[in-house]
């Protein structure tokens, strides 16, 4: 039988209208959020990494190791691009006299490491730090340590094990050769452009000055154990020589594609294994339950008010 809200003492009047009035809230700012990032997916291009612009882009692939070096994940040791880690202790109480059980997370830890992403023609490096990161590998396990002493698990365990073990175990992977959606800021690196003649060779004269013997023995021309004005500058000049040669070398390095986490805090970070029809389909799902939670939460605070007066 549902209590009246006439027979509610004043104070539960007050926290079932606010915890109406939250929910309502919250269930609208879930809504604005996934239709904005529905809104963004739908409307911008699919760009080819080969002709990206510069800026806020969408890109689609397959994701790689850098240089094959793997990325392990910390708990099941697993090789991966990308994890998210948790461990969680089980904690027993008593609460209304009965006995409940809750798990509290005692780690936690987000890869930031860099991988890449190809599309078969030309790729880019990926910087996750900051991404929503969605991905359909997700691994949970039990046992009686703090740190797990099962690595390389294959499946998740079931809940039976949560009985008779004290700590869970689980990670959320992203996996090399796994396609890829990413919408993100897109950035070109060149060396030449980061690093101007004049940086190079203030870099160098600073070496230089680390070692003093060897500067004098270099540039102390007249041998009375100082550099003076002339000396130095002929040391300018060399290192204006040499600089330039360094700057020469590094204007044949291959520029440096990358995709980060946008400045702009409107633009989303997204990197999702899910293709982007689908992806586009889980936020619509998404923004439509919260809008609904909206409408409800706000309905029964209207009702409460309604039936209070």
């Amino acid at each position: 039988m549902i209590t009246l809200p006439a027979e509610l003492a004043p104070e539960e009047f007050q926290f079932a209208l606010g915890a109406s009035i939250l929910i309502g809230l919250l269930s609208f700012y879930i809504f604005v959020r996934n239709w904005k990032r529905l809104r963004i997916i739908e409307d911008t291009p699919t760009a080819k990494l080969r002709s990206a612009h510069q800026g806020y882009i969408e890109l689609e692939g397959k994701g790689q190791l850098v240089d094959d070096q793997p990325i392990y994940a910390p708990l099941s040791n697993h090789p991966c691009l990308w994890y998210l880690s948790q461990i969680e202790q089980q904690e027993s109480f008593i609460e209304n006299g009965r006995r409940q059980t809750r798990w509290n997370v005692v780690y936690k830890t987000i890869s930031d490491h860099r991988f890449k992403l190809t599309d078969g023609v030309a790729s880019c490096f990926v910087d996750p730090s900051g991404a929503e990161v969605s991905g359909n590998e997700k691994l949970i396990w039990y046992g009686n340590t703090e740190w797990p002493t099962r690595t390389q698990v294959l499946e998740s365990q079931s809940i039976v094990h949560a009985m008779t073990n004290g700590y869970r175990y689980t990670e959320w992977l992203v996996l090399p050769g796994q396609p890829l959606y990413i919408l993100g800021q897109f950035s070109t690196w060149s060396a030449t452009t980061q690093k101007s003649v004049r940086n190079v060779m203030v870099n160098l004269i600073n070496d230089w000055k680390q070692d003093q013997p060897a500067l004098r023995k270099r540039f102390d021309s007249n041998q009375d154990g100082n550099i003076d004005q002339e000396e130095w500058e002929v040391a300018r000049q060399q290192a204006r020589h040499e600089a330039q040669q360094i700057h020469d070398q590094l204007a044949l390095e291959p520029d440096t594609n990358i995709i980060v986490k946008p400045g702009n805090a409107a633009q989303p970070f997204i990197i999702s294994v899910y293709p982007q029809l689908l992806l586009a389909r889980k936020y619509r799902s998404s923004a439509w339950v919260a809008l609904a939670g909206c409408v409800i939460s706000l309905c029964v605070a209207a009702w409460l008010l309604h039936m209070h007066v």
